[in-house]
């Protein structure tokens, strides 16, 4: 089940929980990067080792470097600003007594990174009190994103952002790491055998592709009972109408069209300002012109 078959499962059981039956019938597994599915997959207070094994793979940590312990914590209540309960999906510390936050980015929404970036300051500003010293925590934060955020980079799925100061690393204690999860798949569908990537992150996320298609689950990297485990866990048998009525529909059909709308709109101007850099006008003028930060026009100048 992908993650449109899933939408369409949830509109369907609000329209009556009885269509739950049909949707067993047809699908196998559950999808398992909507935001309840991957709470349940991944907290465990008691046997973190799942999670532990997913972040350890999806930030490619080895040796010394790995999560070997990890302890999940209590979600802060609403903000003064907005009515969410949580501001990420999982919130823990290591063995180091380091910040691992994780959440799961359904819809590619205006101001995503502004977002993200505030949500991670007010984690930072509760654990520093005001009459602690300005000795910050080491954060990592990871989003598995179902949707592409990176777009100007179509052959790109993992992306590391830091704080750079004159082409170096500024503020070593913050990193961003984003996990286009399509985009891999898409990017490994078309790869030739002897061209895949062989990390543990790659190895990790075609065994959630696997079970997104409904596909054997290779057990050729990840233990036999590591696999087996997860298999169990998101058979869609497994859940009842309940979580699904609760569940809210993580692709809004409306704001679907608009945002495919104004990724329209984005894919013009881009191919506008392309065009004026190929017949030379300077980045100043196709930024303003074009409308477009200058980031991106500086972007599509070195691929020009």
């Amino acid at each position: 089940m992908n993650r449109s078959q899933y939408a369409a499962m949830l509109s369907a059981i609000r329209e009556n929980p009885a269509n739950l039956a049909k949707f067993r019938a047809k699908f196998k597994n559950v999808y398992p990067f909507s935001d309840a599915i991957f709470k349940i997959l991944m907290i465990n207070e008691k046997d973190p080792s799942r999670f532990i094994t997913f972040v350890n793979a999806m930030l490619d940590l080895r040796g010394n470097d790995r999560i070997k312990d990890f302890h999940f914590e209590a979600q802060e209540q609403p903000g003064i600003l907005d009515n969410k309960t949580t501001i990420f999906d999982i919130v823990g510390t290591n063995e180091r007594n380091e910040k691992v936050l994780v959440e799961v980015q359904q819809t590619d929404r205006n101001f995503y990174m502004d977002r993200l970036l505030y949500y991670t300051s007010r984690v930072i500003t509760n654990h520093v009190k005001k009459s602690d010293d300005y000795k910050l925590p080491r954060i990592y934060v990871l989003s598995i994103l179902t949707c592409d955020q990176f777009e100007l980079e179509p052959d790109v799925y993992f992306h590391h952002v830091h704080f750079v100061k004159n082409g170096e690393g500024y503020y070593p204690k913050l990193d961003f790491y984003f996990v286009e999860v399509e985009k891999f798949l898409k990017i490994d569908q078309l790869a030739e055998k002897s061209e895949k990537e062989k990390s543990q992150r790659a190895e990790m996320l075609r065994l959630f592709g696997n079970i997104i298609n409904e596909k054997p689950v290779s057990t050729n990297f990840y233990d036999k009972d590591f696999c087996k485990s997860l298999q169990k866990d998101v058979s869609l048998e497994k859940y009842e109408d309940e979580l699904f009525l609760r569940e809210d529909i993580m692709i809004d059909m409306a704001f679907e069209r608009q945002s495919a709308f104004r990724k329209g709109e984005r894919t013009k101007a881009r191919e506008m300002a392309k065009a004026m850099l190929d017949k030379g006008l300077s980045i100043a003028m196709v930024t303003e012109i074009s409308g477009l930060p200058e980031g991106e026009i500086v972007a599509l100048a070195s691929h020009s």
